[in-house]
């Protein structure tokens, strides 16, 4: 055996021996290193369910936003009267106190049968109307139309309105109507799921 060989021979247990104690040092370093390859995966893991539990929290308040501002309109809809049977006679009543208050010259009004909305639950009903009004000039129609929507607790909307002159106006100096307007509206009221209260 050459001098080569039996030193390699004495030193075969020592390199065994750093092998092994290399593989232990590594070992540690190596779980180490997964170790905080996990706990960094499961950090961001954490910090992404964190994220969606914020955006569901806040998602949940500006819904609790939207429900809180939805349920303050329903109670001032059912403060105004919205919500109550229909009530055709105050709504005359209502017609005849802004044409005297107005000085509107002339008006005849029908109202037809009341009907569901489009929504196909009956939860809005609206009381069709045929309105035609005598007027000095057309600037008396939109304060005549808002005296009635802003006074009356149904909504009130004009469908359509049609101006024209007074065909039959009599020659001065007989008063009477200079424009005809005709419109169409609807008397809107509210039915709340368990009736309206009477």
């Amino acid at each position: 055996m050459s001098p080569l060989q039996a030193q390699l021979r004495q030193l075969w247990p020592t390199l065994l021996l750093a092998l092994a104690l290399a593989a232990l040092g590594i070992a540690p370093a190596y779980w180490g290193w997964q170790e905080a390859s996990r706990a960094a995966q499961a950090r961001d893991q954490s910090r992404e369910k964190l994220q969606q539990i914020r955006q569901r929290l806040d998602q949940a308040r500006a819904e609790a936003a939207e429900l809180q501002q939805a349920g303050q309109r329903l109670q001032a809809l059912q403060a105004q009267g919205f919500f109550a049977r229909e009530n055709r006679l105050e709504w005359v009543e209502l017609l005849r106190q802004t044409r005297n208050r107005l000085a509107i010259p002339a008006m005849q009004y029908e109202f037809q049968p009341q009907r569901a909305l489009e929504d196909g639950q009956g939860r809005f009903l609206a009381s069709p109307m045929q309105l035609q009004l005598g007027l000095n000039h057309e600037l008396e129609l939109q304060p005549f139309l808002q005296a009635l929507s802003s006074r009356s607790r149904a909504l009130v909307l004009a469908r359509e309105c049609e101006l024209q002159r007074n065909p039959g106006r009599p020659q001065p100096p007989q008063p009477g109507p200079n424009i005809l307007a005709r419109c169409k509206l609807d008397w809107i009221t509210g039915q709340l799921p368990g009736g309206n209260p009477p």
